[in-house]
This record gives structure tokens, sequence and C-alpha cells, in this order.
């Protein structure tokens, strides 16, 4: 049976605006690679500019992407949190928005007139 809070240090608290730390006396953090992946380091021998603050409103979904891949066969941690949050609209309002788009400039359209255009095919 493991004691109350040793699970603790596998677990990466995202808060947005904080630096992501975390191990057993939150002495390690992340940094991107050269390549852009994510690895973990010590955080007091990194450079303190190369080490990774969350922010869960960043507009690129790829930095959230890698930070949800952390836990794998080969990095025994578990990020807990909240990986991304953006507003952005619904579906049903972007497709109203394409509509109402549609209508100003061609018209409300005539569905009889559709079926019946030159552009039908007869099959036989």
């Amino acid at each position: 049976m493991t004691e109350p809070g040793a699970r603790d240090e596998h677990v990466i608290r995202l808060e947005h605006g904080e630096p992501i730390r975390f191990g057993a006396g939150r002495d390690r953090g992340l940094r991107f690679t050269r390549y852009g992946s994510l690895e973990a380091v010590d955080a007091s021998a990194a450079d303190a500019d190369s080490l990774l603050t969350h922010d869960a409103h960043a507009a690129d979904p790829s930095y959230a992407f890698a930070l949800s891949r952390l836990d794998s066969s080969d990095f025994a941690h578990t990020p807990i949190g909240v990986f991304r949050q953006v507003p952005r609209a619904s579906y049903d309002d972007l497709m109203a928005e394409q509509l109402e788009t549609a209508r100003t400039e061609q018209g409300d359209g005539d569905l009889a007139a559709l079926l019946a255009g030159g552009d039908t095919w007869q099959v036989g």
C-alpha cells in the first residue's frame, strides 16, 4: 500500500499562468525540446526562461496536445487540470452565420426552381 501523497510526485498540476512544476519537492519542470516535444528537466539546473508556464488560453492547440501526451509508457507522470480553454463559436452558430451570408449574397433561393432547373440529370 502506498502512503498518502506518494503519488503526488507523479502528478503534474496544470494551473493557468503558473509554472509547470512537479516531483517530490516540485523540483522538476517542463520545457520544449528543439524538435517541439516536451521534456522533464531538473528545474534548478535549467534556464528559467526555457521552463514552461501553463497557458490554457493558447490559440494553438498543439501545446495542449503535447501536455495530454505526457502520460506514456516512457514518462511516468500524469497531467491534471484544464489543458485548454478557449472561447470558440459552436457549430450551430457557425452554420447559421454561413447560411445568413449566403442569403445576403444570393437571396433566399427557391427549392422548386433548383429542382426544375437546367442542372438536373435524368437517370433512366
